[in-house]
């Protein structure tokens, strides 16, 4: 398998996002931790890099190889692309996806660790966001909180490049922050919610459609406040009404879960567990 897609494993050439990121993708993480390791499963393992096969259109001649395999063994693989994988996967494959547009068995949209540790700073602001405006959930959030004199929302244009004094004001916000909202996207994941759990806050995640990672083994209220789009008009008072004790037990569990379920060791370790 590892030879017969080989050509599908080529270095992104896109630029790299989040700024801050280094080194592999998650699905180009996972291809070399699962090869390095030599790591066995009953299922095989399709190695695409399947989001820079799509951004730098390399992808020509792979739904043929795909065709070719065996249509009675097991599959899994693993993809970051919001819109999920377009080609036709063998019948009985796992796809574990991070983007979640075309649905999939979830897993956490994350890159390499922020370059920062949070500082201890007074949590006077009650929430956040700096970003982008990719979805209308987040014009929705905006408009809901903006006059909020306890909340800092920030939204503008998407760019694919952000600059050094932009990303240290989102550092800076979010250490003042107790809870950090993380909208979503374009696609139903965002890197936001795994940025609140390095940066110290309670990550709020805002969506239309819930595509939450490990919810076999995990209850996200015991570390996230959820929120549907019908409760936006209302997320202020949700999130104001958490009481202090159950605020602090929400972040200690989510500082507790991360390396084991939401880093990126952690995650390739959770995916070969369902496998």
């Amino acid at each position: 398998m590892w030879e017969k897609f080989k050509q599908f494993r080529p270095k992104p050439l896109y630029p790299t996002y989040p700024p801050y990121h280094q080194g592999l993708y998650l699905e180009d993480y996972f291809c070399d931790w699962f090869h390095s390791n030599n790591i066995e499963t009953e299922r095989k393992y399709i190695p695409v890099s399947w989001t820079t096969c799509y951004l730098d259109k390399k992808t020509n001649g792979l739904q043929e190889v795909l065709d070719g395999l065996n249509s009675d063994d097991k599959y899994f693989t693993v993809s970051q692309f919001d819109d999920g994988i377009l080609e036709k996967l063998p019948s009985d494959t796992i796809h574990f996806s991070a983007g979640g547009n075309a649905g999939g068995v979830p897993i956490p949209l994350i890159c390499s660790p922020l370059p920062l540790t949070p500082k201890d700073e007074e949590r006077d602001i009650l929430c956040s966001f700096v970003g982008s405006a990719t979805h209308p959930i987040r014009i929705h959030m905006y408009n809901t909180l903006a006059l909020k004199e306890d909340c800092v929302i920030q939204l503008k244009n998407w760019s694919p490049t952000v600059e050094q004094n932009d990303f240290q004001n989102f550092i800076n916000i979010a250490n003042r922050s107790k809870f950090l909202l993380c909208p979503r996207g374009y696609g139903l994941n965002s890197f936001r919610l795994y940025e609140a759990f390095q940066l110290g806050c309670v990550p709020v995640v805002i969506t239309d459609k819930f595509f939450l990672p490990w919810e076999d083994e995990l209850d996200w209220s015991e570390f996230a406040v959820l929120i549907c789009e019908e409760a936006i008009n209302d997320i202020y008072e949700i999130i104001s009404s958490v009481p202090d004790a159950y605020y602090q037990s929400m972040l200690n569990n989510s500082m507790s879960l991360y390396e084991d379920y939401f880093s990126l060791e952690g995650t390739c370790k959770q995916i070969i567990n369902r496998t």
